[in-house]
């Protein structure tokens, strides 16, 4: 079975990078850019991770990790941003973290050990 991914980014070409490396490591990939979306996406389906950037407009990424932690419980969130915001991330309930800027063998890596983490 194909693990479906959400990948939540405000940035366009972020996401559709992000989309490209998972597609090519054999995920299925669904693309949000802002709470609205995400949520929206994890209401009509079921997710086996979420990737979740901490920086967004209008509402942060820790408010939807949150929403989501809610809305599906159990849902495994990596979170990616700046390592900054490591320690924050995995103390708000993010299974990992991911620090930018990171090559495509880190997120795989991540990907894979956070679906390991749940399964």
């Amino acid at each position: 079975m194909t693990a479906r991914i959400l990948v939540v980014d405000d940035q366009v070409a972020v996401r559709e990078v992000l989309g490209a490396m998972l597609e090519l490591a054999g995920y299925e990939v669904q693309q949000a850019s802002n709470g609205r979306e995400a949520m929206d996406a994890l209401a009509s389906a079921d997710y086996d991770l979420m990737l979740l950037d901490v920086n967004l407009p209008g509402q942060s990424g820790w408010s939807i990790l949150e929403q989501a932690r809610s809305a599906a419980p159990g849902l495994p969130v990596l979170m990616i941003s700046d390592e900054r915001y490591e320690d924050e991330a995995l103390q708000r309930g993010a299974v990992a973290f991911l620090a930018k800027p990171y090559r495509r063998s880190a997120l795989e890596d991540a990907v894979r050990d956070a679906l390991v983490v749940t399964a």
